[in-house]
């Protein structure tokens, strides 16, 4: 009778002792997996510090040498500015690049420094260097799967532009075509334009749309970065570093991105692969200095959109009913 209850008694003390165990074994990797948490948000932070501090100083530097080039001589000034124009392109690419491990509120405050910054050398680069004006045709033909209005009866055949803001504006029902003379290592934009086909050949630094509706706009590789805003309705075939999409509905994206693409306020966009093709493509893909095997078209992070085990409702991947092949 003795033996037997010893023998319970052992049998309780080894199920207790193994519970003891077990609650032990779960405490150290709670603890363990709390502290690669720490270690994790701390790799964030610092990060993001190394990139900011960077990055503002880097900023830093092209403002003062903006403010310094007015003292040099004609032939000093091409020279600096094509150093500003490369440590901006190299700033450009470096945002890009960061902006996978950046917290959502950094990199729209990078970005809208870096916005601040480009304007600044734009600004410094027409009023040190003016060119002279020119125009480029505009074919009124349109395919029809953008004229479903009906063709104004006259259409201007020319449109002046300076030729160091390559921009497009408040264009309606036309073919445009921008060579790549003309927007090679340039900032584009496209602004206020509806029913049109814009063309634009690689390799610009970056491209600016806006308020754009019903158009298509076939663009080769970007150096750095897109951003478009306020548009609606639109097909955008687009190969760059990074993309940027602000308050867009409806509009489809065939995309070549080696960064990632970012959206924010906008809804029913689709995306499928880049898929234009034309003579120097591939040129221009190594100019614009993008890797033509590294497409992250259908990583989107939409920044209105939190929840990470459940797809965003603002996108998708396109249909394959949908997807188009576009030539040059």
């Amino acid at each position: 009778m003795l033996k037997t209850m010893d023998n319970v008694t052992s049998q309780k003390r080894a199920e207790i002792t193994d519970r003891l165990a077990k609650r032990d074994e779960e405490r150290l990797n709670e603890l363990e997996k709390r502290k690669q948490e720490r270690g994790n948000d701390l790799s964030t932070l610092e990060g993001a510090k190394y990139f900011l501090e960077n990055f503002n100083k880097e900023k830093c530097d092209i403002l003062n040498s903006l403010e310094k080039i007015d003292n040099l001589s004609k032939d000093e000034r091409l020279n600096e500015f094509d150093k500003i124009s490369q440590k901006l392109q190299s700033l450009q690419k470096f945002h890009a690049d960061s902006t996978m491990f950046l917290p959502s509120y950094d990199v729209r405050q990078s970005q809208e420094a870096l916005g601040v910054l480009q304007t600044r050398v734009q600004e410094k680069r027409d009023e040190l260097f003016p060119k002279k004006k020119f125009a480029f045709s505009s074919k009124k033909k349109l395919s029809s799967k953008v004229e479903t209005e009906p063709v104004p009866s006259i259409v201007d055949n020319s449109v002046d532009i300076r030729l160091s803001e390559c921009s497009i504006q408040k264009r309606s029902h036309e073919c445009i075509e921008m060579s790549e003379n003309t927007v090679f290592k340039e900032d584009v934009s496209l602004i206020d334009n509806n029913f049109c086909t814009i063309k634009v050949f690689g390799a610009p630094s970056t491209v600016h749309m806006k308020n754009l509706e019903n158009c298509i706009i076939l663009v080769g590789p970007v150096s750095s970065s897109v951003f478009i805003s306020d548009c609606k309705k639109c097909t955008f075939v687009i190969a760059c570093q990074q993309l940027r999409t602000h308050s867009t509905v409806d509009s489809k994206f065939f995309l070549h991105v080696t960064s990632r693409a970012i959206i924010e306020d906008c809804e029913q966009l689709r995306f499928a692969p880049y898929s234009l093709s034309y003579p120097n493509l591939d040129k221009h893909f190594v100019t614009a200095g993008l890797d033509k095997s590294k497409n992250n078209w259908n990583d989107i992070d939409d920044f209105n959109w939190l929840a990470c085990d459940v797809h965003s409702p603002n996108w998708s991947v396109m249909k394959e009913e949908e997807k188009e092949e576009f030539k040059f």
